[in-house]
């Protein structure tokens, strides 16, 4: 089934290489579990990664029939490989290539869905466009890199839960180029209009069974062109349909640019999830933003294509706004966002105001002092630099005196709290990949460098996107945050975090999960908070937990010009 290193060898000249769900590749790490189609020379399929405990997805790549190893396989991986360089909506993210002798493995992520053809058994030709932005954007980016998406099957595409088309297998063939991805474009659309797909096959696609079949042939005209989709499919809006023609025959439409403009235009722009309540709002590409195209959608509860929704009622805050704009108060929430402090808080905060009290009286009486002795002509000859330096520290020492924590009343003579033993332990790094919640716009950001933040070099880094707005909760924001997710070797406690970057002002917080691959904040615990300052950010955690999964979620980016946030971390050390 493969070679020593676990990828799979040459299969034989009229088929793909033996594969069969159950069975282990790559030295046993991946487990098999089911075939997702594929096309001559490359396979499809779903499996585990039991290393990391989370689905990938895998394309097994080797010669083509008639060749000697490693034949075309080499320039298969070389040019999926370059994909890297891609952040866009509309392509899961590579996340290895693992090559053999005889061909390889590329390994991406998993995207949870529907495959093309089980999406398109009832098209809904109304969201069609919508759930195109993001794979025309990606089409879009690789072409000014110089790079080709490799649009060129059904089996490759998958549409999310939230209803996005998204490239789930990349693996771009060697007859692959920028035209080809603006035909696959809008075969991919005809697709989502009709239920059909317009056009043959790539070669070798018999060779390989998807576990759900593929979207039956279009009908043809008799110059074996593909008919209109609005003669095909019911309900086909005859702009969504023009624009589908107008990718497929090569005359009028000549760049995936020009596609996701004319989406764009039909479409109202991206459209963003606006809140777990299942609406959504329609936002303008940004032409600063890592990936313009969101990447939610709302999904409408059946797997297949998400409706657009008129936002009847958006959240802000702890205020519900109705659809007439009034906003109703909820008496609950904010009892809930703001408790009252129970006995021993309330007491903490009269001592440090109490202190503060006695520090301000100190500081105003030695500077009477001092302005009294300046002006009855004292001979005090100290220049006036160490004066006000002798006056700082003794209003230091004032308020160290004041707020210092006083013995419990329950303590008995000479008793003392135990101090805990500072953090001196390192903890063991086994692996990080980049990370953010199912529904954050756009995708985990560069997780080819993100191992960087381990290696024991600081001249190495992990840096995330640069963005036109700064990361959080407010309109402008195009996401809340950024995370790392750090996998350590065995479950432990993690007690201090120290991250070093040169970007001042980068908030972090410091979080932990139960699995590899958390969906929301809210599947993991917050341990504390920190802000980068003079090249590093320290959380000292006093409840730690027992993780095996550590997050850096990254809250608050630095800032290196009016419109222009960025984050570029060196390295993260942990110690228990």
């Amino acid at each position: 089934m493969g070679d020593a290193n676990g990828v799979p060898a040459q299969g034989s000249p009229s088929g793909p290489p033996r594969l069969t769900a159950g069975g282990l590749v790559s030295g046993g790490r991946y487990e098999l579990l089911e075939p997702h189609g594929g096309v001559a020379g490359q396979a499809f399929w779903r499996a585990r990664d039991k290393r990391l405990g989370r689905e990938v997805a895998l394309t097994f790549v080797d010669p083509l029939p008639g060749e000697q190893p490693p034949g075309s396989a080499t320039g298969v991986l070389d040019r999926t490989v370059a994909l890297t360089r891609v952040y866009s909506d509309g392509l899961a993210r590579v996340l290895d290539v693992i090559r053999g002798r005889a061909g390889g493995i590329v390994v991406s992520e998993w995207v949870p869905g529907l495959s093309l053809a089980a999406a398109v058994g009832d098209p809904d030709p109304d969201s069609a466009v919508a759930a195109m932005w993001g794979l025309a954007d990606a089409a879009t980016r690789a072409a000014e890199h110089g790079l080709v998406l490799g649009v060129d099957s059904p089996d490759r595409i998958r549409v999310t839960e939230d209803g996005r088309a998204l490239l789930a297998f990349p693996g771009v063939s060697r007859d692959s180029d920028t035209r080809s991805d603006v035909r696959g474009l809008g075969m991919v659309l005809y697709t989502l209009l009709t239920g059909r797909w317009p056009g043959p096959l790539p070669g070798g696609s018999e060779l390989h069974e998807p576990r759900d079949g593929r979207p039956g042939a279009a009908p043809v005209d008799d110059d074996d062109e593909p008919l209109d989709p609005t003669v095909v499919g019911t309900g086909v809006p005859p702009e969504s349909a023009v624009l589908a023609m107008r990718s497929l025959d090569g005359s009028s439409v000549s760049s995936a640019a020009t596609v996701r403009s004319m989406i764009a235009d039909r479409a109202g722009g991206p459209v963003r999830a606006a809140s777990s309540r299942g609406h959504a709002v329609p936002a303008a590409p940004g032409h600063g933003d890592p990936v313009a195209g969101p990447r939610d959608r709302p999904g409408d509860g059946t797997g297949g294509l998400a409706r657009v929704v008129t936002p009847d009622r958006q959240s802000h805050g702890g205020l519900d706004t109705d659809r007439y704009g009034a906003d109703r108060y909820d008496a609950d929430r904010i009892d809930e966002a703001y408790p009252q402090p129970d006995e021993a808080t309330q007491k903490r905060r009269w001592q440090i105001m109490a202190g503060t009290s006695a520090a301000a009286v100190v500081v105003i009486a030695l500077l009477s002092a001092w302005l009294l002795g300046a002006l009855a002509g004292g001979g005090d000859e100290t220049p006036l630099s160490q004066q006000l330096d002798a006056i700082e520290r003794a209003a230091q020492a004032s308020r160290s005196a004041a707020t210092t924590e006083p013995a419990s009343d329950e303590s008995g003579p000479g008793e003392t709290e135990p101090t805990r033993e500072a953090p001196s332990t390192p903890v063991t790094v086994s692996d990080v990949t980049s990370w953010q919640p199912v529904g954050s716009a756009g995708v985990a950001e560069n997780s080819s460098s993100a191992a960087n933040v381990a290696d024991g070099d600081r001249s190495t880094s992990w840096s995330t996107d640069t963005y036109r707005n700064q990361l959080g909760d407010g309109g402008a924001a195009y996401k809340p945050g950024v995370g790392l997710l750090l996998t350590l070797d065995g479950e432990q406690e993690t007690r201090r975090v120290v991250v070093h970057s040169d970007d001042d002002g980068v908030r972090f917080e410091v979080r932990v999960a139960d699995s590899a691959s958390p969906d929301s904040l809210e599947d993991t615990t917050l341990l504390g908070e920190g802000t980068i300052r003079d090249g590093s950010g320290t959380v000292t955690i006093d409840e730690p937990e027992e993780s095996r999964y550590l997050i850096v979620w990254f809250t608050r980016l630095g800032t290196s010009g009016p419109e222009s946030y960025a984050a570029s971390i060196s390295e993260i050390l942990l110690t228990r």
